[in-house]
């Protein structure tokens, strides 16, 4: 039985035209068997549409297993977007990635492909330790992919504003969406704002905030967004959870949210987040619990090459 989730749905359109589910399901960290499990009961038990992976997150295969099984149980490939992304060290190889995750996710095209992080491959025991390539030259690249009709859309993601502008600047095909970092602790307002004016459509990762993650600068450490006084009385108010409190918050901003869950238990209530409105005055306290809280940071990072690289400053 599919649930009438998948049609009940709020979805956003990307600037290409496509329809792109308003929720979708993030699988960061989410082990093989638990994975797989995930996928299947998200898609075909509660009306999920949008499922969120990447190279660097070693679970394709598991996700490739699961919707194998979904389209053999009745789901159109064309109604499930799959999105992945090409990992920095990948970026000399762009098509051999590709063919490598399209491989691993049994499926003859990737939906929605993005550039994980903006950065050149690095080699930091290199005399020269940036090998490139330059951005232009990945995004001609992937504008070519799409072309040969292995990529739907294309994206970014952790992607500064001045070099989105840049992208946009020269991109045939222009990026559909830029996958950020969003929470109530790290709203950024301006930004969001931008991404509008310009078309591009924000998706929220972290959009519960993150509690878990273990490389969160100290002063940010005790940081928890199921704890907070005013989320935990608008759920009692409303008869929700804090967290479908914060997801329904990231609609009204207009944000197409990523929530990532290794339970199935969790999946129902994750999605069921947009038959109920607060007042304005309420999501604008939601708003004002903002710090500025950057959580997932490049700078704390010493694996996969970063070398704690200064991103974001």
């Amino acid at each position: 039985m599919v649930d009438s989730t998948a049609t009940s749905q709020p979805y956003l359109t990307l600037n290409n035209g496509t329809k792109i589910p308003a929720i979708g399901l993030g699988t960061y960290l989410a082990t093989e068997g638990d994975c797989k499990t995930v996928v299947r009961e998200a898609i075909l038990n509660h009306g999920y549409r949008n499922i969120d992976t990447a190279k660097v997150y070693e679970n394709e295969e598991p996700i490739g297993e699961a919707l194998q099984e979904v389209f053999a149980a009745g789901i159109k490939r064309e109604d499930v977007i799959v999105t992945t992304k090409l990992w920095h060290s990948d970026k000399l190889d762009i098509e051999g990635a590709l063919r490598t995750s399209l491989k691993k996710l049994q499926l003859d095209y990737i939906d929605l492909y993005l550039v994980h992080w903006m950065v050149p491959v690095m080699d930091w025991e290199n005399e020269n330790p940036i090998r490139g390539p330059p951005i232009h030259k990945v995004w001609a690249e992937l504008e070519r992919l799409v072309d040969a009709g292995l990529i739907k859309s294309i994206g970014v993601s952790n992607c500064a504003i001045p070099i989105l502008v840049d992208i946009w600047s020269y991109a045939r095909i222009k990026p559909v969406v830029n996958q950020v970092e969003l929470h109530p602790y790290f709203v950024q307002k301006d930004s969001v704002e931008f991404h509008k004016k310009l078309g591009v459509v924000v998706q929220a990762y972290a959009p519960l905030g993150s509690s878990t993650w273990s490389l969160r600068p100290d002063k940010l450490k005790d940081l928890n967004l199921l704890a907070e006084p005013v989320l935990v009385a608008l759920a009692a108010k409303y008869g929700k959870s804090v967290g479908q409190i914060v997801l329904n918050w990231h609609l009204w901003r207009g944000h197409q949210v990523i929530p990532k869950t290794a339970k199935v238990a969790r999946l129902a209530e994750n999605i069921q987040v947009w038959d109920f409105k607060l007042t304005e005055e309420e999501y604008e306290s939601i708003s004002g619990l903002n710090q500025d809280a950057r959580f997932f940071n490049p700078k704390a990072f010493e694996f996969s090459g970063w070398n704690h690289l200064p991103y974001f400053e």
